[in-house]
């Protein structure tokens, strides 16, 4: 006779107690909103109306001076598939068959995700550079990183991607393959990826605004990048893999960044899809 094994439930009580130390359970309410925040709509109304500080927030570009720079075509071929197409095929990849990605196909996934797609202009001379992704107040806190491991016509090593100039700044020329496995567990996925892309957050651009609901918005937006990373990659013939699990500390080393004021939060590995 077949033995069901029994799980016991936790109480109520205990759901509560530990509801009650849970971390994100206390980030989630202390990060509400309640229309008895005036002082906040305040400030976030002074950011929003002041020209001064406009023309700070409007240039959210991080650089990296004296780093070797490659451009990249700002020509694409058109997408072949509808957009019905794109979204009802995308599905995550887990087996790439490790021929290498085009140049521009890195080129169209990047600018389409964190590329500037348009300008607005103020009377005050203000200008917004615009992406086509969303983000909280045009603050955009979510930087690209470029693991390359098979790219066509690129060094393999680690860029970033700098969204003004539409290039690449290439960081080191370290084989990435063999660091990404092991703070991932997904070795079969890397050594046969294209490229992975991680997204980065500099948490104090939003923060400054909007206090503690930042948190929120800078994940919110690398979602909304992250769909459009998968979506070109999809319309481009390639795979994609949303990567959440990844050993912290380790991949902030790679990127050499803090892991508190800036931090890995997001990584996408892309290539052709495996016949197998």
């Amino acid at each position: 006779m077949r033995r069901h094994l029994q799980i016991p439930l936790p109480s109520s009580e205990a759901v509560d107690e530990m509801l009650l130390f849970s971390p994100s359970e206390i980030y989630h309410e202390n990060s509400k909103i309640h229309p008895t925040d005036f002082g906040s709509f305040a400030w976030i109304h002074l950011v929003g109306s002041s020209d001064e500080i406009k023309q700070i927030i409007t240039h959210p570009f991080t650089h990296y001076h004296g780093y070797p720079q490659i451009s990249l075509p700002r020509i694409f071929r058109p997408t072949k598939q509808s957009f019905e197409d794109i979204l009802i095929k995308r599905r995550s990849v887990r087996a790439f068959s490790g021929e290498p990605i085009s140049l521009e196909s890195l080129a169209k996934i990047l600018f389409l995700s964190g590329g500037i797609t348009g300008e607005s202009h103020e009377p005050s001379g203000v200008v917004w550079h615009l992406r086509a992704a969303p983000s909280g107040g045009g603050l955009y806190p979510v930087d690209l990183y470029v693991a390359a491991l098979r790219i066509e016509e690129l060094s393999e090593g680690l860029y970033f991607y700098a969204p003004l100039s539409h290039s690449l700044e290439q960081l080191s020329t370290e084989n990435l393959e063999k660091k990404l496995s092991e703070m991932t567990n997904l070795h079969a996925v890397m050594q046969k990826a294209g490229a992975v892309i991680i997204l980065c957050a500099r948490f104090m651009r939003s923060k400054f605004k909007y206090g503690e609901r930042a948190y929120r918005f800078v994940l919110l937006e690398a979602g909304h990048i992250a769909q459009n990373l998968l979506l070109t990659a999809q319309a481009e013939g390639l795979g994609g893999l949303a990567v959440g699990g990844f050993a912290d500390d380790a991949l902030n080393e790679v990127l050499q960044v803090d892991g508190v004021r800036e931090a890995a939060i997001y990584m996408i590995a892309i290539g052709y899809p495996s016949n197998k």
